[in-house]
């Protein structure tokens, strides 16, 4: 026979963005023309000639003139309309010898004709029937069959979710779907997945990295057998798209809790010039100055893993991912591996959390509170509508909302609080101005798409309108909020650039002229809280972290971290949340370090340590009899000079004071609760000739009331007098 008509061409194709037209002489933003229809399809060609026949055998079959007379009344099917139907379609079959006992028999299905008028037959197809090519014939009650026709079961899309977005999964219902059927979208066809002969899920296909407007699609399922079902049509969101695909510009590795921190990664966090090597002072036997902060960076990086704080490195991972699409890479989930010096870089990066312009800007943002999520919002929307590059780049926090935070986030964050926003979706028919019903999609590094795509795809933030303001669920691939507004928890924002491509200070110094800090940080088991003079409070307070004091910056990520105002007296209280020894160190930005190791300390236990605004007057007040090692360290004229003493002590009715001259040449440590042997050790480094000496005096006699006196009449020599006045003296 001939062959079939061509099929209609297919669409034009929608219009380019807006580029620059001429318009009388002047430039102006023209808009791109949809693209021409496709022409018609050519005919088919034409039917090959049959082969010729076989011969066959003739035999001869005698019979009776009964069994004549009752091949003439068997039925006999002529035609059946349509050839090519629906489940749920009527079948018309005409022929001859139809009765009211006849069956029509499709494969195993057994259908009840009705016999019309005009002494055609008619059956209704099923909805589960399967698709494909079908054989039909009628089967008398006493077994009799007919000749048989053929015919083809079509599928029946039934279900399209009318709103659609770029690259979201969608399932799809209907009726005799076969295994292997794809989708035509928009005419083309697209890849999808059998789930039943009643349900296919499909992925809408992507923006290819642009910006598209709101546009009308249409739909249908072609089987393998080529049968096509009807067309349904949808409404596809408009969309604003980074261009970063996951399974291309992420990882194949999932996020980890194991770092591996170092001296050499501290340099890399912070810059070389901003820490001195040699403070890690192997005679002293323990960090002083800035390098007294490299224990608490140590242990934050360490990773749960391996016993430190850092749940995850989530923010190193996201600002790699974007640093590494926007200069350019298309093979970064093939490239990286999570091999050492990949985690070696990964620890260094995720430091910078740490430093001052961190803390202080994403503490800033968490005190906005829940304003803070359309101000964020508003940020992306700018960056993806406009374009970003390297530096502009923008990563998404979880923070801690408002002035007062519930201490409990710290478990709720877990190892997810930085993730990479990469698509925005509108919803249908979206006024331009709120937000209320938009979603953000997001690559989470907790989520890589070889541990499951559709969650991997799937990771999103939901904005809503509740109480008159812009609130968020997060969903990390599921249809559970992971996060929330109510959960007491905010969004933030930072760039690239900012985090990754500048200069990080450490968190208790800074460009000359701006505010400096005191940094305090206590090692476990136990919790910090610090006064001011006024009453104020920073700190752990009944489950809540308060940052009363003035210029006073919680660690959002760190416990027991804080940044203080310099030159400002305040007492610090530490409660025991466990039963063992803590350490506690602060730092101050004219050069003074003070440290309290190996402090024993109970559930519920407080100890008072009070320090005036210039550290030169000390109290420390214990909960209960102690003994611990006092550490004090100074840079004086670009010497660093420190002081050990092993062995003092201290109770709740005879505490400890000290009196501290400003060059360090002489400390007074009293001693009111028992007499002891101490070990002192006093340490000089010059940071420009990197010389350094060290000087002990071990087993010096300190009776009860009295003061040890520590004199250093000459630091570059190391003259050292040590001896024990009782109070009166």
């Amino acid at each position: 026979g001939r062959g079939g008509d061509g099929g209609p061409g297919g669409l034009g194709g929608m219009g380019g963005p807006h580029g620059n037209d001429y318009h009388d002489g002047e430039i102006v933003c023209g808009t791109g023309k949809n693209g021409a229809n496709g022409a018609q399809g050519q005919p088919g060609a034409v039917g090959s000639d049959g082969r010729a026949g076989v011969d066959g055998t003739l035999r001869f079959f005698e019979f009776t003139e009964e069994s004549w007379n009752e091949q003439l009344t068997r039925p006999w099917l002529f035609a059946m309309t349509p050839t090519h139907a629906f489940p749920g379609n009527t079948l018309n079959i005409t022929g001859t010898r139809f009765a009211d006992t006849d069956t029509v028999r499709i494969g195993s299905l057994s259908l009840h004709p009705t016999i019309e008028a005009d002494e055609s037959i008619t059956v209704t197809l099923p909805d589960s029937i399967s698709g494909g090519e079908k054989d039909l014939y009628v089967r008398r009650y006493d077994g009799d069959e007919s000749n048989h026709l053929r015919f083809w079961v079509k599928p029946r899309l039934d279900i399209l979710p009318t709103d659609l977005a770029p690259e979201m999964l969608v399932t799809i219902s209907g009726r005799a779907f076969m295994s292997g059927a794809k989708v035509l979208y928009n005419g083309s066809l697209t890849e999808a997945t059998f789930v039943s002969s009643s349900q296919l899920t499909f992925t809408v296909p992507g923006t290819g990295g642009v910006n598209v407007a709101e546009t009308g699609i249409s739909v249908a399922v072609r089987n393998p057998d080529g049968e096509v079902s009807n067309t349904r049509t949808a409404t596809v969101a408009r969309t604003l798209d980074t261009g970063i695909r996951i399974g291309v510009h992420d990882y194949s590795f999932a996020n980890f809790a194991a770092g591996d921190p170092s001296w050499g990664t501290f340099e890399d966090t912070f810059g070389t010039l901003e820490v001195w090597h040699e403070l890690l002072d192997p005679i002293f036997g323990h960090p002083v100055l800035t390098a007294a902060f490299y224990a608490f960076y140590y242990y934050f990086l360490l990773g749960e893993d391996n016993g430190g704080l850092a749940t995850g490195f989530c923010t190193s991972l996201s600002t790699v991912v974007l640093d590494e699409y926007y200069t350019g890479s298309s093979d970064t989930h093939t490239r990286y591996v999570l091999d050492g010096p990949t985690r070696e870089r990964f620890t260094a990066i995720h430091g910078r959390l740490l430093s001052r312009e961190s803390l202080l800007d994403l503490h800033d943002q968490g005190r906005n509170g829940t304003a803070n999520v359309e101000t964020v919002f508003r940020r992306f929307e700018a960056s993806m509508r406009d374009g970003a590059d390297r530096e502009s780049a923008l990563m998404l926090f979880f923070v801690p909302s408002g002035d007062i935070w519930d201490s409990g986030y710290f478990d709720m964050l877990g190892d997810s609080h930085c993730i990479v926003p990469i698509r925005i979706v509108y919803p249908i028919g979206h006024d331009g101005v709120s937000i209320d019903g938009v979603t953000m999609y997001c690559w989470d590094c907790n989520h890589p798409v070889e541990d499951g795509a559709a969650a991997a795809n799937n990771c999103r933030l939901v904005f809503r309108l509740t109480d008159g303001e812009i609130r968020y669920d997060y969903f990390d691939g599921g249809s559970t909020a992971l996060f929330n507004s109510e959960m007491g928890i905010t969004l933030a924002s930072m760039s690239n650039g900012k985090y990754l491509l500048s200069d990080h200070d450490l968190p208790f110094s800074g460009p000359f002229g701006l505010t400096r800090f005191v940094l305090d940080f206590l090692l476990s088991p136990a919790d910090l809280m610090i006064e001011d003079g006024s009453g104020r409070r920073t700190g752990l307070i009944a489950g809540n972290i308060l940052s009363e004091i003035p210029d006073s910056h919680p660690a959002y990520l760190a416990k027991n971290l804080y940044m203080l105002p310099a030159d400002t007296a305040l007492t610090r209280r530490i409660t025991g949340n466990g039963n063992g020894n803590y350490t506690y160190h602060s730092v101050a930005p004219d050069g003074t370090c003070l440290s309290l190791e190996n402090v024993a300390t109970l559930v519920g236990e407080e100890d008072i340590l009070a320090v005036n605004a210039d550290s030169s007057q000390i109290r420390f007040t214990p909960g209960s009899n102690k003994n611990f090692r006092f550490n004090l360290a100074r840079e004086i004229g670009g010497q660093v000079r420190a002081i050990s003493v092993q062995g003092v002590g201290a109770s709740p009715l005879a505490e400890m004071d000290m009196t501290v001259s400003p060059d360090l040449s002489v400390v007074r440590v009293g001693n009111r609760e028992a007499a002891r042997n101490v070990d002192v050790r006093v340490t000089a480094y010059n940071k420009t000739s990197g010389a350094n000496s060290t000087l002990d005096q071990n087993g010096v006699s300190l009776p009860t009331d009295h003061d040890l006196v520590v004199s250093v009449t000459d630091w570059d020599d190391l003259t050292l007098t040590v001896r024990s006045l009782p109070f009166s003296a």
